[in-house]
């Protein structure tokens, strides 16, 4: 059975899963160049089936999932597009008593169509921010466009429409919550049927929601038989178009059990701080302020604050006309404003923090209590979870977790340490980017029952799904690189780097596919010694970074233990962060003594051999490894980019294939060894 997961928000992507087996993923932002790239269309689709070796006519069904509020563009409906499928049999349909009320979403939507099409007109040709992520131009009135309304969870138990704080949750009996959601649980049926036109074919699919297919992509890659799921992202209203901010959920066997909402605000709160603090106008500001937490102290952290949205009613915005329901989540406000007045009590001046002043005493300090304050709210969360699961009568010991608040290495490590559970486990691509894997998975196993299959979730091997580049497209781009750069070929690429990083060089390393999702696993990585400090500044100008962010190590997995503690053990993904045990290591040690770390396991290829030689040399079984792109864009992706970031850097070699490529007149910049 071939299915495919298409995402069509931002991070839009295209999965392919060949019983049960991940085959392929193409992120849009990796071919187009255009960071967190929206809107997936036919060229996208053709890429992943051409990369898994498969065709259009091969498809078997379609599993597709979208951003809350995003409506579905369609940029050629002739070759691809859905429709609502209200009376489809089978496996994908649902079953009678719910049709009606995909019929009423469907009028719903058909309704609120001219609103949607104000949205499009107004985000997506107006404003820069999604006009950019849409990657190309969106003309409502070229031949071919058509756009689908949205709504999260467009059938739901009513339980989900009350004020379900956590503290609340955590209190409620056994029987009312059972009473509340037994009937949707039973229905095991949280997707919409659609018909999928793939140019001359029109095959069966699903439409879910965004924080299922989070949830999926959690569970079924954790190669785990059971577990509580929590999701949480940025997303920030409970309006018309639905439930957002994330999910509780429970994963047994083949299925997928969304059990109530968490309405969490803490990824909303996390990515407004960063841009208040004018860390980035962009997606780019929680990852830059979660690097700028460890400087502070949480000076400004109120307890009042931690909790949901409904813990809190002062953080409810409502909309001007009264509408029912939380409209904005002001959680990120109310931190700010309350910061502002613990400085006023203590006589200090107030200023609005600008890009030049983001290192001040307030802004690191506002930044250590944010960080406190999300994980506090996710403790609790995962506190709530673990409760519910025990009152409905299915405990589980283990934590998946997804949405791009998986993202903080910091919280996750925390539950791991602190929480009520004994593992606890994020895939690579647990932000929206996983959103298409997420969605075929829980189309081929809570959907059609096929066997799960082992996803490889100890090792960093799962991560490398990205496209395939032939050695024919390496030779291109070497006959391509000019006359300024020399290719050398080597006998054993992995040798030479290591040693040259013994030397000091910074060294680009190019294997294989590509890693999915947002942190650089080895594939397409900036390589540098980790016991010399000055490649902590070094490494960031070479990126155009700020000079204060941090660097992540990579360590040979059976040598993890003697150089970190605190964090989970294997730990492939970079996503858990950990105690740097030595003094050794200075360029990747951050100033509270944490590293964000990635344990390479013996079946990690090239980049597992380059950490060995690099042992070899120096006693040392760890190294730096950042992202091979420059500020703003994403990870290169082809021999292509490779290069001409290349050519452009103050990188000293770049590997690839058994070749290394340099400067004419120029080697690897060496030193005295520590």
């Amino acid at each position: 059975m071939l299915v495919l997961g298409i995402h069509m928000g931002h991070d839009a992507g295209v999965a392919v899963v060949h019983d049960g087996v991940i085959r392929a993923l193409v992120e849009r932002e990796r071919h187009t160049r255009v960071k967190h790239a929206g809107i997936s269309t036919i060229e996208d689709i053709e890429l992943a089936l051409a990369d898994a070796g498969a065709t259009l006519d091969e498809v078997d069904c379609v599993a597709v999932s979208g951003t809350q509020n995003w409506p579905f563009i369609f940029y050629d409906s002739d070759a691809f597009r859905f429709d609502f499928a209200p009376d489809l049999d089978g496996p994908l349909g649902v079953p009678a008593p719910l049709r009606d009320g995909v019929r009423a979403h469907m009028r719903y939507l058909a309704n609120t169509r001219r609103q949607f099409a104000e949205m499009i007109a107004i985000r997506f040709q107006t404003r820069r921010d999604f006009a950019h992520l849409a990657a190309r131009p969106v003309d409502a009135s070229a031949p071919g466009f058509d756009f689908h309304g949205t709504r999260e969870f467009p059938i739901y138990p009513q339980v989900w429409d009350r004020n379900l704080s956590l503290r609340a949750l955590r209190d409620i009996s056994p029987e009312d919550l059972r009473k509340g959601i037994a009937p949707w649980i039973e229905a095991k049926t949280f997707h919409l049927p659609i018909a999928v036109r793939l140019r001359d074919r029109v095959v069966p699919g699903v439409l879910l929601s965004h924080h299922t297919a989070h949830a999926a992509s959690a569970f079924y890659q954790s190669d785990r038989d059971d577990a509580a799921i929590l999701t949480t992202d940025g997303g920030v209203n409970r309006n018309q178009f639905g439930h957002s901010g994330g999910l509780f959920c429970l994963g047994r066997g083949n299925r997928i059990y969304p059990l109530l909402p968490n309405f969490l605000t803490s990824g909303n709160m996390y990515m407004r701080v960063g841009r208040y603090l004018q860390l980035d106008r962009g997606e780019g500001a929680p990852g830059k302020l979660m690097g700028l937490a460890p400087y502070g102290r949480p000076r400004y952290f109120d307890p009042d604050l931690v909790g949901n949205v409904y813990d809190n009613p002062a953080l409810i915005f409502p909309t001007a006309d009264g509408a029912d329901g939380p409209q904005f989540m002001a959680s990120a406000e109310a931190l700010i404003a309350q910061a502002h007045r613990r400085m006023r009590e203590a006589g200090l001046d107030v200023s609005e923090p600008s890009a030049e002043t983001k290192l001040s005493r307030f802004s690191k300090d506002l930044a250590a209590t944010t960080q406190k304050l999300f994980e506090e709210q996710g403790l609790l969360a995962t506190l709530t979870l673990f409760e519910l699961a025990r009152k409905l009568g299915q405990p589980s010991l283990n934590l998946a977790i997804s949405g791009g608040c998986a993202l903080n290495c910091p919280f996750n490590s925390r539950v791991w340490r602190e929480g009520p559970f004994e593992t606890v486990f994020a895939p690579p691509s647990c932000d929206d980017s996983g959103l298409a894997i997420g969605s075929a998975l829980y189309l081929s196993h809570h959907v059609l029952d096929l066997p799960r299959q082992p996803q490889g979730a100890e090792t960093s091997t799962s991560a490398y799904l990205g496209r395939r580049h032939g050695s024919e497209s390496v030779e291109r781009a070497l006959r391509e690189a000019g006359s300024d750069l020399v290719v050398t070929p080597v006998g054993d690429a992995a040798q030479d780097a290591g040693r040259a990083l013994a030397d000091d060089a910074l060294v680009a390393w190019f294997e294989g596919r590509s890693e999915i999702g947002p942190r650089a696993l080895g594939h397409r990585s900036i390589l540098a010694d980790p016991r010399r400090q000055e490649n902590w500044e070094r490494v960031n100008r070479v990126k155009k970074r700020e000079a204060w962010r941090p660097f992540a190590p990579a360590v040979l997995e059976e040598r993890a233990a003697e150089w970190f503690q605190g964090a989970p053990l294997p730990s492939p993904f970079m996503l858990f962060t950990a105690q740097v045990r030595s003094n050794r290591l200075p360029a990747i040690t951050h100033v509270d003594g944490s590293a964000r770390i990635q344990t390479v396991s013996a079946d990690c290829g090239g980049f597992r051999r380059v950490i060995e030689a690099f042992d070899r040399e120096t006693g040392v079984p760890v190294v730096m490894n950042t992202s091979f792109n420059g500020p703003g864009e994403p990870i290169v992706e082809t021999p292509q980019d490779a290069v001409r970031f290349f050519r452009q850097s103050e990188l000293d070699r770049l590997y690839f294939d058994g070749f290394r490529v340099e400067r004419r007149g120029g080697g690897p910049t060496t030193g005295p060894r520590p």
